[in-house]
């Protein structure tokens, strides 16, 4: 799947009569619950870059329908022709590239999409341009378009934004460590910092010190928390985590998407 994604040739590895498959297209739709994706997915599909290959997207029905819904053959009919046409378009429309309007927001919206965020959020969003770009693109083939449009981008960006909220609704601010993020709970929530022994408390003094500072560095690196030195009043100095730093988000991709 990983290299489909990539664009690689498909092959069996049979030495006696291989396979072999060029140029191949393959989309994936696929269906889970939120608690049985936590359940089942783990670290090394989150960390080898297989998971962020596929974009999340929150559903939930919008009304109940206590005999179902009825579809017009009319309605049917307008979109089966036009996804005809697109295909056609498709077909003979050779490489796209960006009009001026596209090419500036999206030059505006690349360090965006590309900056990264830590933890299990971070792993599951870090092909936000990837993404991004393909969708435009799909939309301008389906405009039958020649070129990828401001539209395009715009309707692109708002869906990568929603993508990245379900990705947060999933996974929220967790690193996947689970020491760092005991220590982040109890920490996120407190303006004045916690202290070292606030932290071994939390652990009931059962967790090894070489563990804490190996989960407070890997929240150092997260940009969740920043240690400083400071005094008890007696003149002993004691470790304080500080306040916990901000937690960065993408609103911006949202404001980007909206802006006209």
């Amino acid at each position: 799947m990983r290299q489909a994604w990539d664009g690689k040739p498909l092959q069996a590895m049979v030495r006696h009569s291989p396979l072999r498959a060029r140029e191949g297209h393959i989309a994936i739709i696929g269906h889970i619950t939120r608690d049985e994706l936590l359940r089942y997915l783990n670290a090394t599909e989150l960390a080898n870059g297989f998971f962020n290959r596929f974009l999340l997207i929150a559903v939930d029905r919008s009304k109940l329908l206590t005999f179902g819904g009825t579809l017009q053959a009319a309605c049917l009919t307008a979109v089966s022709e036009r996804l005809r046409a697109a295909l056609r378009f498709a077909q003979t429309a050779g490489p796209l590239t960006f009009d001026d309007p596209a090419r500036e927001r999206w030059i505006a919206a690349y360090p965006v999409l590309s900056r990264g965020e830590a933890g299990l959020l971070g792993a599951a969003t870090a092909r936000a341009e990837a993404h991004t770009v393909r969708l435009a693109l799909l939309y301008a083939l389906l405009d039958c378009s020649p070129a990828i449009r401001l539209a395009h981008l715009d309707a692109a960006l708002a869906v990568w934004a929603y993508s990245h909220a379900s990705a947060r609704w999933i996974f929220g601010d967790s690193l996947g460590d689970p020491t760092a993020d005991d220590i982040w709970a109890l920490a996120k929530n407190r303006a004045d910092g916690v202290t070292r022994t606030e932290v071994r408390d939390l652990f009931s003094r059962n967790k090894r010190a070489r563990e804490i500072d190996r989960a407070l560095t890997t929240l150092e690196e997260a940009g969740r928390l920043q240690r400083r030195e400071s005094s008890d009043g007696r003149g002993r100095p004691h470790r304080d985590l500080g306040t916990p730093a901000r937690f960065l988000t993408r609103s911006e991709i949202m404001a980007i998407g909206a802006a006209r």
